[in-house]
């Protein structure tokens, strides 16, 4: 029985073999035959490898066309992405550079507005504390004055510049000179009556000194008295005998029980009352003393002058404000006076109610 071979994938023309019988499996085909079967299969498959590779290359081409459109695409989008990445990364640079410089010119103005408000608020808060600590000095001073005095020293000459402005208005003293020893007071009186021109000097010992709310007077014994008086526009013979002469009858005068000329010139003082031999009591009220004595401008210029801060507690602080220090001396009262050589010495307290 013979067979026909057919390969449904071969499209080539090759005429179409006879086919061959089949030998039977008791007999051998012989050689030649074997061999044409051979070739006849070789030639139909290197037929189908050029028909696979051709379709292959095809294949590849298109793969290859449509690779390089890819890439061409792909390379184009990703210039126009790298463009649009580069102009947005432009654009976010340069918003990014404003806002950092707004924000920097922010920042500083905020800086400087709370570099101000904190200077403000710390020179807010060192004048609140000097204040605190200035009314704390305060108080310090007001308790230590309730419990104890102040002395405060009025020196001689701003005591006689006050009594020389009292005299100005009286027609027969010229000037006046005070003198303060260890509790003694000593007075020059230069006067003119006419053409006679004289000194009287005055010794006195301070006994007692009283000065209350409802008494302020100095208790003072008369220890010595002189007088020099002399002639104006006259010659020295005459003026050497004036003095000689005056100053004897002046030391009699004033030793006789009679009215004498110290006792007369003394009780034509106001305030100035006659005790006793040679004892006086003078009313400070009536002779404005205690008015000079009262008056605070001297107490706060010795306040601020004293070289010893510590006899007064907070006495440092006050000194830097008038304001508080003229607070305290307003309060200040005479509790006692004085007589020291060169000086009367003040002292005041406050008053505990």
């Amino acid at each position: 029985m013979a067979y026909r071979y057919t390969d449904p994938d071969m499209t080539d023309d090759t005429p179409d073999t006879p086919d061959l019988p089949e030998p039977s499996k008791s007999a051998e085909a012989p050689a030649p035959q074997r061999r044409r079967r051979v070739e006849i299969r070789l030639g139909r498959a290197v037929g189908r490898a050029r028909d696979v590779a051709g379709k292959a290359g095809l294949a590849a081409r298109e793969v290859v066309d449509v690779a390089s459109e890819t890439a061409r695409e792909v390379a184009g989008m990703a210039s126009e992405t790298a463009k649009g990445v580069a102009e947005i990364a432009n654009e976010a640079a340069r918003s990014a550079l404003q806002i950092a410089s707004e924000g920097a010119q922010v920042v500083a103005q905020l800086a400087e507005d709370g570099a101000k408000v904190a200077a403000q608020i710390a020179g807010d808060t060192a004048k609140a504390a000097g204040q605190i600590a200035k009314e704390v000095a305060l108080q310090m001073a007001q308790a230590y004055l309730r419990k104890s005095t102040l002395t405060l020293a009025l020196p001689e000459s701003l005591l006689n510049k006050q009594l020389r402005q009292k005299l100005k208005s009286s027609p027969n003293i010229d000037h006046i000179t005070v003198f303060c020893g260890d509790d003694r007071l000593t007075a020059a009186v230069d006067g003119h009556h006419n053409r006679l021109v004289y000194t009287v000097e005055l010794e006195f010992d301070v006994l007692e000194c009283k000065i209350s709310r409802d008494e302020q007077y100095l208790r003072v014994r008369q220890v010595g008295e002189d007088l020099d008086a002399q002639f104006r526009q006259t010659n020295i013979v005459t003026n050497w005998a004036t003095r000689q002469v005056g100053r004897g009858a002046f030391y009699v005068a004033n030793r006789l029980p009679t009215r004498s000329p110290v006792n007369q010139m003394l009780q034509s003082l106001p305030g100035v009352r006659h005790e006793g031999p040679r004892l006086w009591r003078i009313d400070l009220q009536k002779t404005a003393l205690v008015d000079f004595l009262n008056n605070r401008s001297w107490m706060v210029e010795k306040l601020l002058s004293l070289s010893d801060l510590s006899v007064l507690p907070g006495l440092t602080t006050l000194k830097d404000s008038q304001e508080l220090l003229l607070q305290l001396v307003n309060q200040f009262e005479i509790r006692d006076l004085r007589v020291r050589p060169g000086r009367l010495e003040v002292l005041v307290g406050i008053n505990p109610g």
